[in-house]
């Protein structure tokens, strides 16, 4: 068994960010283009690449300019392996901040997902940014002297 030493390695939290409007296209999980206002559309996208080993150790879901036009308009953050991971039906009807929920899962490489929901009619109006911040194991940027 090994000896273990305390560690001298740190690294900087990596922060990257997603920025959508309501009425921008993108591919879903199926390979199917999508946009972010058609009621009954629900796009399923990856919308951020993490590395494995990725840790989120933080991240907001930024709501710069509500939704409108439809009766209910939410996004689900997670990964392929749970699509609430990090965030449940997070209003977008409402220009707000909402902070990812940390659950000190550690990927092995998952995309972050956005799950929407959009019901009753067509979005006229949104703008939101996805921001996460994460580590990964075994990497450093510095060595701190003994």
């Amino acid at each position: 068994m090994p000896l273990l030493k305390a560690t001298r390695q740190a690294q900087y939290p990596l922060m990257a960010e997603f920025t959508f409007n309501f009425d921008d296209t993108m591919v879903d999980i199926n390979g199917v283009t999508k946009n972010f206002k058609t009621f009954g559309g629900n796009p399923v996208v990856d919308a951020i690449n993490l590395p494995a080993n990725a840790n989120v150790i933080g991240g907001e879901v930024a709501v710069e300019t509500a939704y409108a036009g439809t009766t209910v308009a939410t996004v689900s953050v997670g990964d392929s392996g749970s699509a609430t991971r990090y965030g449940s039906a997070i209003n977008l009807m409402s220009a707000a901040r909402t902070a990812l929920t940390l659950t000190g899962y550690r990927g092995a490489g998952e995309n972050l997902r956005l799950t929407f929901n959009l019901t009753v009619a067509d979005a006229t109006a949104g703008k939101v940014t996805i921001r996460v911040l994460y580590t990964i194991q075994g990497r450093g940027n510095e060595v701190q002297p003994i």
